[in-house]
């Protein structure tokens, strides 16, 4: 697997820090928390922003099975969080078009 949770989070932390950053209002958006906790950790707590770019210059089937992996580690962390989960998948595979055309005109342009 590509896409790899860090080692030891701890979930309520996690939780406890998105609830202060949401009431500081560092957030604009109309997710849900459970949504907002999902991308918190898929941004902050895994290596997606390392590898992101080369991540989706491959197929959107291995694209779409390392995200699945990922966010199914991520439900292991809190079941409640399994159908946030999933509609998480859709807007990442909703936007592997548009980041596999970025990453070819930029990405591979310059290797």
């Amino acid at each position: 697997m590509v896409l790899k949770l860090d080692d030891n989070i701890d979930l309520n932390w996690v939780k406890q820090d998105l609830r202060i950053r949401l009431l500081e209002g560092r957030f604009d958006n109309d997710y849900t928390f459970e949504v907002n906790l999902i991308y918190k950790i898929i941004h902050e707590y895994s290596n997606y922003e390392e590898i992101q770019w080369e991540f989706y210059s491959r197929d959107k089937t291995v694209v779409e099975k390392e995200i699945k992996s990922l966010l199914l580690c991520i439900s292991s962390l809190d079941t409640k969080l399994t159908w946030d989960c999933q509609s998480v998948l859709k807007r990442y595979s909703n936007l592997y078009n548009e980041r596999n055309a970025i990453s070819k005109k930029y990405i591979r342009s310059k290797l």
